[in-house]
């Protein structure tokens, strides 16, 4: 189905005004505002992916054009909304697919997103019939990365295929990236899920008993893997049923051709990945430590290459005036763009107290009780404890775990600027910082010193007030 008749550009028939949403929840501006529609990329099952144009920049993007009628229940409604929640949290990772924005018309939701011109990872498996065992431990250490990344963030992917993976362009090394997170959840630790979902030659043997967690994830990265080395599936029928059948016997087939050609290395690891019980599989961080996939020219990974840990040690080391930025930025994103760190945080608040503690944290980030480690954090929680309390609330929390693509984010930038700029001149004067420093706690307020010092550091061209351009320079600063 073509999107409302024969234009690719669907003009929002109300005129350039933003309008209430009933799928995304929030009002948008008109998306033919900002792009120009081009021809026509690919179907799928909701809708179609154009190329656009977005006009302030001339950067070429995907847009899917999801049909409202297509969506005919609150799954689907909430599938798309559950994907553009992801896109947002996953933010700001090479090998997930950039989300541009999220928009909403009379007739179609419409998700932008980079454009990945290379063709799908199983095009490229196809073409090649087999890879080398070290194209292979390339390809699958960069899926593995990106698989644990998006479990350090409590998100499970549930549809990890080949085809879910696509090159970013034609070139013989070019990146891959992993797209299509309609599927996805956000998890938590010991969490059990039931639905079915997935695709049938990579789906998980407990998902198909209904009771699995993030370990499935790992078990649809095998199965690529064996792929990749051997050219089929290792559990395969003419049926659906048959192949479900197939995985719960879970009779695995390492000695016939090519196999006894590959490493026992790389049939070890297959091995780890493909273990029935969840609870006796490979982790990805497992994985990528395994001899097979590490980078001998990368140090081994530690614990302390966390996400989370790693965005905790980002805040603690910028200015102070960026750090007061990032807070009033925590308070006026939109519910989109937090999901996925008020997720995150519930994960890590286990007592529900609505704060986190430094057990909380150190037990979330699987820290030893003493250490250098510890030692680490707990200077990192007197950076990011910005009202003293000795726990992180909501906003603390939001404030020092922002990706840094958010924090760069031109949109999130501009309200961050408006909760300052009270008058809407468009510059923020000391006066108006006065006004934000009074919503705060005494010991905030001491933590971020002299508004007149605040003010200075960003104020460039010393006229004694801060303008958007100034701010976003300091926002967009590496510390």
């Amino acid at each position: 189905m073509g999107v409302c008749g024969s234009s690719p550009a669907v003009p929002n028939p109300v005129g350039k005004t933003a309008r209430p949403s009933s799928v995304l929840g929030r009002e948008t501006p008109d998306v033919n505002d900002l792009f120009e529609f081009h021809e026509e990329l690919g179907r799928g099952q909701f809708g179609t992916t154009f190329l656009v144009t977005e006009k302030a920049t001339g950067r070429k993007c995907a847009c899917k054009a999801i049909s409202k009628r297509q969506l005919s229940n609150a799954e689907d409604i909430e599938e798309v909304r559950n994907e553009v929640r992801i896109l947002h949290h996953l933010a700001g990772h090479e090998h997930v697919v950039e989300l541009v924005g999220a928009y909403e018309g009379s007739k179609h939701v419409y998700i932008v997103m980079e454009l990945l011109s290379g063709g799908e990872l199983f095009d490229r498996i196809v073409e090649k019939g087999k890879y080398s065992e070290k194209d292979a431990s390339e390809t699958v250490r960069t899926i593995v990365e990106t698989v644990q990344y998006c479990h350090e963030l409590s998100v499970m992917h549930r549809d990890l295929k080949p085809e879910n993976f696509v090159l970013k362009n034609k070139d013989k090394n070019s990146p891959v990236c992993a797209i299509d997170f309609g599927l996805s959840t956000f998890f938590r630790e010991n969490q059990v899920f039931m639905d079915l979902v997935g695709s049938p030659y990579y789906v998980a043997p407990e998902v198909l008993r209904r009771r699995y967690s993030n370990e499935s994830d790992v078990w649809s990265c095998g199965i690529i893997l064996y792929i990749l080395l051997s050219g089929v599936p290792p559990f395969w029928a003419q049926t659906e049923q048959g192949i479900f059948d197939a995985i719960l016997q879970g009779a695995l087939d390492l000695e016939s051709d090519p196999w006894p050609k590959i490493s026992a290395e790389a049939k070890e690891l297959i091995s780890g990945m493909l273990q029935a019980d969840p609870k006796k599989r490979l982790t990805a961080a497992q994985v990528l430590k395994h001899p097979w996939v590490a980078d001998p020219n990368v140090a081994p990974k530690t614990k302390l290459d966390n996400v989370v840990f790693k965005r905790f040690k980002n805040f603690a080391g910028i200015s102070k005036f960026k750090r007061m930025g990032l807070m009033a930025m925590a308070r006026t994103m939109t519910a989109d763009e937090v999901a996925g760190l008020r997720e995150l945080f519930k994960s890590f608040d286990t007592d529900n107290s609505g704060t986190i503690s430094i057990d909380e944290l150190r037990q979330g980030l699987k820290l030893k009780s003493a250490g250098p480690a510890m030692e680490e954090l707990r200077t990192l929680m007197k950076t990011i404890d910005v009202d003293g309390s000795g726990e992180l609330d909501y906003e603390e929390f939001i404030a020092a775990t922002l990706a840094q693509s958010r924090q760069a984010s031109d949109a999130a930038v501009r309200r961050a600027f408006d909760y300052f700029d009270t008058d809407g001149d468009g510059s923020i004067t000391v006066q108006e910082f006065e006004q934000a420093f009074k919503k705060m706690s005494d010991v905030e307020r001491a933590n971020l010193g002299d508004i007149g010092e605040l003010i200075a550091s960003a104020d460039t061209d010393g006229d004694g007030c801060i303008d958007f351009n100034e701010f976003m320079a300091m926002m967009k600063a590496d510390k």
